[in-house]
């Protein structure tokens, strides 16, 4: 039988990991702000690629 590697006298508090629906539910998604970050994540893509052929 194996023997657990965990220290068994660790309280877990379940509240820290608990999510409620209702948090869940009645977010809604920034879906500017999303496209925002893609948008961004793809020009610096594409400005760091053209530098990088500078550099050959």
């Amino acid at each position: 039988m194996e023997i657990p590697n965990h220290n068994s006298d660790m309280v877990f508090d379940e509240d820290l990991y608990t999510i409620d629906w209702s948090d869940i539910e009645n977010t809604e998604a920034d879906y500017e702000h999303y496209i925002n970050d893609i948008e961004t994540f793809f020009r610096q893509d594409i400005e760091n690629e053209a530098f990088e052929e500078d550099l050959y």
